[in-house]
């Protein structure tokens, strides 16, 4: 049973709108970092990269209340397809987004890459985050997918 500190806040439609307005800073410049660790930083080396950023509540501007991950999941699971990187596949995209984010949260999310290869087709391959919180890790790996890399 998880305690109602690992629970996550789902706010009320009201309150999910004005946090959906004050997050999106928050999200435009995860995925700006991202986009431009990308391009000039080894996969290797992306995740500690992205995990060394100040927490929310360090900075100045951030009000404490935006250190809500499920919340900030969802808003950047909704803004995915408007944001950078570009050429990236949609769950790496959202991975390296969730690993600056919850990194803010005070988090330690863990990058997770997978594969698998379906029958005789294509190798299709997955990335996912955990971070030890039951709630939040519930997107763990597809069925049929093992893990081959993980930082």
């Amino acid at each position: 049973m998880e305690t109602p500190a690992e629970r996550p806040r789902v706010a009320t439609l009201p309150g999910r709108a004005l946090f959906a307005a004050a997050a999106l800073p928050a999200v435009l410049r995860a995925a700006w970092r991202v986009a431009r660790a990308l391009r000039r930083t080894p996969i290797e080396q992306l995740p500690d990269r992205l995990r060394a950023v100040p927490t929310f509540t360090a900075a100045p501007f951030a009000a404490p209340w935006l250190r809500r991950p499920a919340d900030l999941d969802a808003v950047a699971a909704r803004l995915l397809p408007l944001l950078p990187p570009y050429g990236a596949g949609r769950c790496l995209k959202r991975s390296l987004l969730l690993l600056d984010l919850w990194a803010r949260c005070g988090l330690a999310p863990r990058l997770h890459l997978g594969a698998r290869r379906p029958g005789e087709g294509a190798l299709a391959a997955h990335a996912w985050v955990t971070t030890g919180v039951p709630a939040l890790d519930r997107r763990t790996g597809p069925a049929g997918h093992r893990e081959l890399w993980s930082a």
